[in-house]
């Protein structure tokens, strides 16, 4: 019992370190303009290890908690919802993997990615009405739009690649060491 005790502890605590970790680096991209885009990929890579050490449900807590403080601290509101509608990025990734066929894993991300951008501009422009965002887009050709849109999917493209080589990282270099104390 006690053992079990300790080992919950150390899972929450694990999580809860992540957790905190990610929601820092979300409030620090809003201090930044250009991190709008870079602080929901960074700290939806902070999932990662809690997704290899404790596994898939610790890993959507972690998410969750983290999407909340970034609503509630960061100043940057598009990149807290970018965050909300794609950091649990990482937690999907190995249920696209289980799609052998490699177009359609493909065009399955594709699709998700698509769809979940798709939703959160929708949401914030029509919406919620968020800030300058309505004003920003408006002003500009529908076919700049679009491009963006499509610069942006194209990003969460590459950046789905991206995770699965700092998974590797994280298992080969960085996991060991920090197993046998940093040496």
């Amino acid at each position: 019992m006690r053992e079990q005790s300790r080992k919950t502890s150390l899972d929450v605590a694990f999580c809860a370190l992540l957790a905190a970790l990610g929601a820092v680096v979300m409030a620090a991209g809003g201090l930044i303009p250009i991190a709008t885009y870079c602080s929901p990929i960074i700290a939806s890579a902070l999932l990662l290890p809690v997704l290899s050490e404790r596994g898939e449900g610790w890993a959507w807590m972690t998410w969750a908690v983290t999407a909340g403080l970034a609503l509630l601290l960061s100043a940057d509101r598009e990149a807290a919802f970018l965050y909300l509608f794609l950091g649990y990025t990482p937690v999907l990734r190995p249920h696209f993997d289980t799609i052998t066929a490699a177009p359609l894993r493909f065009l399955c991300k594709l699709l998700f990615f698509t769809l979940a951008l798709g939703a959160m501009y929708a949401l914030l422009i029509w919406v919620l009405r968020l800030g300058e965002l309505p004003e920003e887009l408006g002003s500009a050709a529908l076919w700049m739009n679009a491009l963006f849109f499509a610069a942006l999917v194209a990003v969460m493209m590459i950046y789905d690649l991206a995770l699965a080589r700092l998974q590797l990282y994280w298992l080969r270099v960085l996991r060991p060491r920090l197993r046998r104390g940093g040496k």
